[in-house]
């Protein structure tokens, strides 16, 4: 059985990100907090750990957008968290 990759990102820890835009790509978060804030995902490796979210808002793009696209497409729905 083939192992998972194992990705050696930066680490960001202890943050707390309000009202600004955050690229997660190639970035691992540990214990931060976003509220209010564009959470960007392009596809790339990215990781969370004990990480808080509020009021924030999704912008998949790359090819983190043509995915999502895609299954829409095939009548996916994306649902945000409650």
């Amino acid at each position: 059985m083939e192992q998972p990759k194992t990705f050696h990102l930066p680490v960001t820890r202890g943050q707390t990100f309000a009202g600004t835009r955050v690229t997660l790509d190639n970035i691992r978060f540990e214990n931060c907090v976003f509220k209010n804030c564009d959470i960007i995902y392009s596809g790339g490796p990215a990781e969370t750990s004990a990480c808080y979210f509020e009021n924030v808002r999704w912008i998949f793009e790359g090819q983190a957008g043509a995915i999502v696209h895609v299954m829409q497409g095939l009548g996916w729905q994306i649902i945000p968290p409650r």
